[in-house]
């Protein structure tokens, strides 16, 4: 596992069920001691599980301070890298995040990613620094906070990008490079679609050498508004 630097001060905020999901892990990080947790808003899903809804207050203006400390940031649960703990959703970069839909109901996917929430936040990528940040900005009609959905959307949007011929060749590692698109494409079971995503050539998630697994967003004391992808195999 590729092993990276993070805040140590970053938190995460899950509320705690009243019945254990097996589709998450609790965080091996600590609540802020200064916010409360109510119980938890529970809904079922259509196969029985529970999920937890968050308990925080819908955002308004006033929860957008000019300036936040990045230490009094909080990630949620199902976004949060846990360097201790297995990921809250097992998660293949290569795949749209529709396919999370069998761990996560989907109202969850709508609570802010952060608290307090943001109208806007940058990711960093350590394996695909030649590129600027991924921008996430609230894209659902009517919010005015980015979701953990706008998260996800983003990353995988940004990672389908293609490559030039010029990017390709300033690649060091083109052999591995090579073996992660050709391990993508050819597990496509469809005859058409695999043979469609062939003629689409290299992606820049094929920069990330087969480290297609997310591992959530670490905090960094570079702005509250800027988080780091950590990713492994």
């Amino acid at each position: 596992m590729k092993r990276v630097q993070f805040a140590p001060t970053n938190i995460v905020y899950s509320p705690i069920p009243a019945t254990p999901s097996p589709c998450r892990s609790p965080s091996s990080l600590p609540s802020s001691p200064d916010i409360p947790t109510p119980p938890p808003e529970l809904e079922y899903s259509s196969t029985g599980g529970v999920y937890p809804r968050s308990p925080y207050p819908q955002p308004n203006n006033e929860i957008y301070p000019d300036q936040i400390d990045p230490k009094n940031m909080q990630i949620h649960f199902l976004l949060a890298f846990t360097p201790y703990a297995e990921p809250a959703l097992a998660y293949d970069l290569t795949l749209h995040p529709d396919s999370l839909n069998d761990q996560v109901s989907f109202p969850t996917f709508y609570e802010p990613a952060t608290q307090p929430p943001m109208r806007s936040i940058l990711i960093i990528c350590p394996q695909l620094k030649q590129w600027d940040p991924i921008e996430v900005t609230a894209t659902r009609s009517g919010s005015e906070y980015v979701t953990v959905d706008d998260v996800l959307t983003a990353i995988y949007v940004h990672l389908r990008n293609a490559i030039s011929h010029s990017e390709y060749a300033s690649c060091t590692e083109r052999q591995a490079v090579d073996a992660a698109w050709l391990a993508r494409w050819s597990r496509i079971q469809d005859a058409e679609l695999r043979a469609a995503e062939h003629q689409k050539g290299v992606k820049r998630v094929d920069l990330l050498l087969g480290q297609n697994r997310f591992l959530g967003l670490s905090g960094t004391l570079r702005g509250p508004d800027i988080w780091e992808l950590n990713v492994s195999r």
